[in-house]
Parts: structure tokens; sequence; C-alpha cells
């Protein structure tokens, strides 16, 4: 199972707090899981990117259209081979509850060896306005209460899964991020934790850290592949685990 792209949060009934996500990420690792024969579902948020979908869009400005076209046969192929195994679960209103109450639906549902939380969820939520409020306001303030830390369930309602969490900070250092990232292993109860830095990801150099106990931390970067880099060491760690 893969989670990817943002939650939002209503202030008024016209007005939402989003976050960057698009959910790039987690489309990757989807086609990763995809592409060495596994079934895969995938939650995500309203607008964000899905497997194969993604690539699908037409470069109208391509040098040569042919080659677009021919690139475009070979993700339809692609695409062709493995759409019986790929199953996205679209949440309806991209709410943090929203967000919950489905993926712990799909978790329940069928057994699941490998869980992917890529879900950028947000921290705090205001109490949302009735109606909208007046554009004529000189300032607005949002006043927010904490929402409830969604990955620290997903242990409960799938005991067996390997569990793949995901810390981003924005101008950490390293050392900051790998231990942010042994923190959140142990108040998620997750297995594997990919700290990442924001500022890598608009600067176009994306560089994960895969933190985990027992075991040396492990950095990828692009234009490394680096949804398949922690997709093969994830199911090498994962399959380590069943085998005691």
């Amino acid at each position: 199972m893969v989670t990817g792209g943002g939650t939002v949060a209503a202030i008024d009934e016209v007005r939402q707090i989003a976050n960057r996500s698009t959910g790039r990420m987690a489309a990757s690792i989807a086609e990763a899981c995809l592409g060495r024969g596994a079934s895969v579902w995938h939650v995500a948020a309203p607008g964000s990117q899905l497997a194969f979908e993604r690539r699908a869009q037409l470069d109208l400005d391509a040098a040569d259209p042919a080659v677009e076209f021919r690139r475009l046969e070979r993700l339809r192929a692609e695409w062709l081979a493995v759409r019986d195994r790929y199953h996205p679960v679209r949440l309806k209103r991209g709410t943090v509850d929203d967000y919950a109450r489905r993926l712990e639906e799909t978790l329940k549902e069928r057994p699941v060896d490998i869980v992917f939380l890529a879900m950028a969820v947000s921290d705090f939520e205001p109490e949302p306005a009735e109606g909208k409020i007046r554009s004529e306001a000189d300032s607005l303030v949002i006043r927010c209460r904490p929402t409830a830390k969604v990955i620290r369930k997903v242990r409960d309602w799938a005991p067996d899964a390997y569990i793949v969490g995901f810390k981003l900070l924005a101008g950490a250092t390293t050392a900051e991020l790998v231990e942010e990232a042994r923190r959140a292993l142990v108040v998620n109860r997750a297995d594997l934790t990919v700290a990442n830095d924001q500022r890598t990801v608009t600067e176009g150099r994306h560089t994960i850290h895969l933190v985990r106990e027992g075991g040396p931390v492990e950095t990828y970067a692009m234009p490394e592949p680096i949804a398949e880099r922690l997709v093969e060491r994830s199911l090498e760690w994962s399959a380590k685990r069943k085998r005691g």
C-alpha cells in the first residue's frame, strides 16, 4: 500500500489550508512496486498524482513528435501490463479524518505486506468558520489545533505489515534529519523512516535518508531513481524480517 498527496483543512466554507505535496513520490513508489510484480493499493489525496497518469501528458513542444508518440506507446504498453494490479483509492474530502478512515478501511480489507506512508498529513487544522469570512477584513487570524497522528495508528490496523514512514523538514542538516527520523521510528512504531528535506526537493536534488533500527543509514539522491532504491531496500528488509 502507498499513500500520497497532501491533506487539507477548512478555514471556512470557501477557503482551506493545504501543503505543497503533489503525490509525485508516492506515484513513483507505486510504479516501482508494480514493476516488481506487486499488487498496489494507492490511497491518494484529491488532485494528487497517480501512477502512470503522471507521465501521460503529451509534450506538444517535443522537438520530434514521432519520438514523443513512441514514448507514449511504450508507456501505454507498460500500463496495460500492470493495470489489473493497480487499485487507486481517492480521498473524497482530503481531510485528516477522511484519510484516517479510508486508510483504516483499506488496510483492514486485505493483508498488506508493506505500507509506504508518503501522505503529507496536516499537523494542524483550524476551527472552520460558518459561511465565508468577509474579504474586507484588514487581517485574518487563524487559530489551529493539532490533528490526530494517523501514522501512529497504522501498526494497530496492520500489525504484520512492514511500515515505512516519512519525515520531512526544511533547512535541516543531515544529522538533524537522521535524529528526527530515529525518534519517529519509536513513536510511530515504524520499521523504516524516510528522512528528507524540502529544500532538496525544491532545488531539484531530492535526497532521501533511509533510517532503521539496527542498520546503517543509507542515502540516495537524484538523479538516482530514489523511489526504485527505496522499494528495493524495503522489499529486502521486509523479507528479512519475515524470515526472522
